[in-house]
């Protein structure tokens, strides 16, 4: 019996964030040059761009600020995380049907594994990536960019060569003839940093890789080094795709227009966030059984606490406590040291399924618990600022401008 082919298909969805975004809000659908991540204004980072600023220059993860010198004239928006959540859902279940494992690695891409259909298609996948490419489009409104290969790493390497809205085949054999014509920051694991330090070893292409002796390419990189990179080189990955298994953690952050000392503002900021963390948890069946808070100071200094949870939890309140108990010190601390809050954010980790209610549990609790199913059922028809906590509304009792607190 011939050996069974292994082939993995790598969907990446062409500026995901924007093109949500845009469904969202028609007035943006001519808006050539976009940059989703927070107000022109704002100290954040650019979480997504359009073609047309990535064309002055703009990164997922530049500074907003960066962004709008570079291109001044973009439109700069924030989004909701529940657009993209419900649009990756969209996603997924298209991609599923054409599968038999599909593990997606993000809001935005995913990884399809059609090893042993040699039968169904003997030959190639195009017509199959075709198919998904059109049915993305047609049912979640979304255009994708496919890589087909060997194993992961070619396919991901297919499909960012193969962007926008393309499809790029590379089939067993072909992998060291398709790598040679990369230069070395396309390799995963090759940042910037990295690239710079190879390119000062003379090393730019992946061709100089594979034209250099195991000991020649030791003697400029080390000898561990080497091996990885001589391994990339050649065009082998690991091909396996595993099930994903539940994530690891939940959370929200926010950086502000200007540092905060005001405690009182940092807890409206606090109790905003863990409804975010909360809420999603519950959308997610999930429970929380630590929680983790994250401040940056002035200095950008980023410190964390964390603390364990009486019982796993997904109930606001509970989440707050324990985030309000972290924060009271750690502001302390930062007033010691001078400095005020650039950043804050709340994660719950420790995650497992979602609590089974007591029947023996405190009325209270029940009550609580009664009421986040009907704040849930608003928000998840009319969206999260259709319920917000009282302190929020309260007119004398203003919430600091935060850049993105729906940022993961």
């Amino acid at each position: 019996m011939a050996p069974m082919t292994q082939r993995v298909l790598h969907v990446d969805l062409d500026a995901f964030f924007v093109e949500v975004c845009r469904r969202h809000d028609p007035t943006l659908e001519g808006v050539e040059c976009l940059i989703v991540g927070g107000r022109r204004s704002s100290r954040g980072v650019v979480q997504s761009a359009s073609y047309g600023a990535r064309a002055f220059g703009v990164r997922s993860g530049m500074p907003i600020a960066e962004a709008a010198r570079r291109c001044p004239d973009a439109t700069f928006v924030k989004g909701e995380f529940a657009w993209y959540k419900a649009a990756s859902r969209a996603v997924r279940e298209v991609l599923a049907r054409h599968a038999p494992l599909v593990v997606m690695t993000g809001l935005d891409e995913g990884f399809l594994d059609f090893s042993g259909t040699d039968l169904l298609h003997p030959i190639s996948l195009l017509n199959v990536a075709t198919t998904i490419r059109h049915d993305v489009r047609a049912t979640a409104l979304l255009d994708c960019s496919i890589g087909i290969g060997p194993n992961r790493m070619i396919a991901k390497i297919a499909s960012d060569y193969a962007k926008p809205r393309g499809i790029c085949e590379v089939r067993p054999g072909w992998e060291r003839g398709f790598m040679a014509g990369l230069p070395l920051k396309a390799l995963p694991g090759i940042g910037p940093k990295t690239a710079a330090r190879l390119a000062a070893r003379g090393l730019e292409d992946v061709a100089q890789v594979q034209a250099m002796s195991q000991a020649a390419l030791a003697a400029l990189v080390g000898r561990e080094e080497a091996m990885l990179l001589a391994r990339r080189a050649d065009g082998r990955g690991g091909g396996r795709i595993r099930p994903a298994g539940p994530p690891k953690s939940v959370s929200r952050e926010t950086t502000f227009f200007e540092d905060l000392t005001d405690a009182a503002a940092l807890d409206r900021v606090l109790l905003l966030l863990t409804a975010r963390v909360a809420g999603q948890l519950r959308d997610e069946e999930l429970a929380a059984g630590a929680v983790v808070l994250k401040l940056r100071h002035a200095d950008f200094r980023t410190v964390t606490r964390r603390t364990t949870l009486p019982q796993p939890t997904a109930l606001d309140a509970d989440l707050l406590t324990a985030a309000r108990a972290l924060l009271t010190p750690a502001l302390a601390e930062a007033r010691h040291a001078g400095q005020a809050i650039r950043l804050l954010g709340v994660a719950a980790t420790a995650l497992g399924p979602a609590e089974v209610p007591d029947l023996f549990e405190a009325p209270e609790r029940g009550r609580a618990r009664g009421v986040t199913r009907a704040v849930d059922a608003v928000r998840s028809r009319f969206g999260f600022e259709a319920v917000r906590p009282g302190r929020l509304v309260d007119g004398t009792s203003r919430l600091p401008k935060p850049t993105d607190p729906d940022a993961r």
